[in-house]
């Protein structure tokens, strides 16, 4: 039985920096800028965010499934020097996870219930009226890439690759993919909203002033971009400093597994997902 028991080792092994040095954030970076480039008329532009506003549609969804498969693995957490009825840590960890799924289904500023996914089809309706075109294009069905990307986000933060490796690497590919997903999206986020304000300002000057009636509330229609970009609330950044501190946790009361074996699921899960991040922007490129 292998437990953490230096509460430094666990944030020296799993930090921002150990993270970004998996990847290359440049790469990605770019990837996101040569994506968007060539989206100069209205159609092309609006069918890009009907898919990236499915595609982050799921991670709500996710994050949720983590939440539930870490607080359910009592056995894989527990606190030495406490009796087995009171020594399980598996919700406190989940807790950290949870954070996330919360404001992704209520954002808490808007007095009616705003989800993200509501405030991306807020955008989406009022991006779509802006350039006077067709309803039909909200109609459209999905590609089949964007179909399995998006089939992919549950897979990956249940863990689903590394079940054959039990039930501690399928936790931990789990962290490791939404650290991933929240880490890459500031970034993504913040890059789009540069983009449109550089090349599209009469845009985005008609989502800040613009809302839309769905879901029986009022959303903001450049909430969705507002909240997750960089520049503006930065929601990404503080859930992937939860996600650092459920980490830190999880190592940290983990028994019956060495921790090399956790760290390494944990940075195999933060690789898939920026694999998923390269595979949904070459859709449509």
């Amino acid at each position: 039985m292998t437990q953490v028991s230096d509460a430094g080792a666990p944030a020296a092994l799993v930090n921002e920096a150990t993270l970004r040095a998996l990847v290359d954030f440049e790469a990605a970076q770019q990837r996101v800028r040569d994506r968007l480039a060539p989206l100069a008329d209205g159609e092309s532009l609006l069918r890009f965010f009907v898919h990236y506003a499915s595609w982050n549609g799921h991670f709500a969804n996710g994050v949720s499934a983590l939440s539930s498969l870490l607080g359910s693995s009592r056995q894989l957490f527990r606190e030495a020097g406490f009796p087995r009825a009171v020594a399980d840590r598996s919700n406190f960890i989940a807790s950290y996870f949870f954070d996330a799924a919360r404001d992704e289904y209520d954002d808490h500023i808007n007095p009616a219930r705003d989800s993200h996914r509501c405030m991306a089809q807020a955008a989406l309706i009022s991006m779509k009226n802006f350039f006077s075109l067709p309803e039909a294009m909200l109609e459209e069905d999905e590609p089949t890439e964007l179909v399995a990307v998006n089939d992919g986000v549950l897979a990956g933060y249940t863990g689903q690759p590394a079940a054959g490796d039990g039930r501690a690497a399928q936790a931990f590919w789990g962290i490791g993919y939404h650290l991933g997903s929240e880490l890459l999206a500031d970034q993504e986020f913040s890059l789009i909203d540069e983009h449109l304000r550089q090349h599209q300002p009469a845009l985005v000057h008609h989502l800040m002033r613009s809302t839309v009636q769905l879901a029986g509330g009022t959303h903001r229609c450049y909430a969705w971009v507002g909240v997750h970009s960089g520049h503006g609330g930065g929601v990404e950044a503080d859930h992937f400093d939860y996600a650092l501190e459920g980490a830190h946790s999880a190592l940290r009361f983990l028994v019956g597994t060495d921790t090399a074996s956790a760290v390494q699921a944990l940075q195999r899960g933060f690789q898939a997902f920026e694999r998923d991040h390269a595979r949904f922007f070459r859709i449509g490129a």
